[in-house]
């Protein structure tokens, strides 16, 4: 179990968890489901059809109280495909993902650049290796800035931010460290890119959980996933959620904190007992 440390902190806890562990027939249902087990808002799966969808998500947020932290992007084609096709496919939805994310009042919307390259090879191609002129990684990211750009400036005008997500090297060949998406928020300097800190992935990659929140996330971060070491529910496994949480402590960190990770035993007992743990340690 992870160790929780005795402390003092002035933090307000924001709570949100993904759709996926949530249960309902329909989004008023789900948003019940998360407020009866502690949360405070919802991150929502992204859906070509969102824009659709946006009245009947804000009547359910009014009638539960429930606010959408954030929309998770899945969404069609691939950002960084070699294929435009794809790309542009890929654009599509997210600037429809960021203007839904405007008018239900979130953070924004999260993507990971390269995953749905690494994951679906059979579908999508990585860019080439153009050296001595440009190796693969200096390719991808000076596309990346290219898109992160355009995507930044509408999400700016819809009040949101696009929030860029480093994975471990096992889900994501490349950006896969906080520093990594600090240094595309600088290259693209605009308030609408940002990133989001996931403490799976950062157990991987991240000296420390703690170290990393303290240098970026002041600057850069608006946004967190939680889950243990193991992609359980905290207290499953041994991240040191204390350090992490005084981390953010100290740089007076305001964000949502949203849960995505698997339960263990009964799943409405465990998100319940998660974010009575959570709650504690604030």
């Amino acid at each position: 179990m992870t160790a929780w440390h005795d402390r003092e902190m002035t933090m307000e806890l924001k709570l949100s968890a993904r759709e996926y562990l949530s249960r309902g027939d329909g989004y008023e249902e789900k948003m019940e489901y998360l407020m009866a087990a502690g949360y405070d808002a919802i991150e929502l799966t992204g859906r070509p059809d969102i824009l659709e969808m946006v009245d009947e998500i804000a009547e359910a947020m009014r009638n539960t109280g429930c606010a959408v932290s954030t929309i998770c992007s899945g969404g069609r084609g691939a950002l960084m495909a070699a294929e435009r096709d794809q790309r542009e496919l890929a654009v599509e939805d997210l600037r429809n993902f960021l203007t839904a994310a405007g008018q239900l009042g979130a953070t924004g919307v999260i993507y990971a650049p390269l995953i749905a390259v690494k994951m679906n090879p059979d579908q999508y191609t990585r860019l080439p290796d153009l050296s001595p002129w440009k190796g693969q990684e200096e390719l991808e990211m000076d596309l990346l800035v290219e898109l992160a750009t355009e995507l930044a400036e509408h999400a700016e005008s819809q009040g949101v931010c696009v929030l860029w997500e480093p994975l471990n090297r096992y889900e994501q060949w490349w950006f896969n460290r906080l520093e990594n998406g600090a240094e595309l928020c600088d290259r693209v300097g605009r308030d609408g890119c940002r990133i989001m800190a996931d403490f799976f992935h950062m157990s991987i990659e991240e000296d420390t959980i703690a170290g990393a929140l303290e240098r970026y996330a002041a600057d850069y971060v608006r946004h967190i996933h939680l889950a243990d070491s193991n992609r359980f529910t905290p207290g499953h496994g041994h991240t040191d959620f204390a350090a992490a949480f005084r981390a953010l402590d100290g740089i007076g960190w305001e964000g949502y904190m949203a849960l995505e990770c698997r339960t263990r035993g009964e799943a409405a007992e465990d998100i319940a007992r998660t974010a009575r743990l959570l709650r504690s340690q604030a």
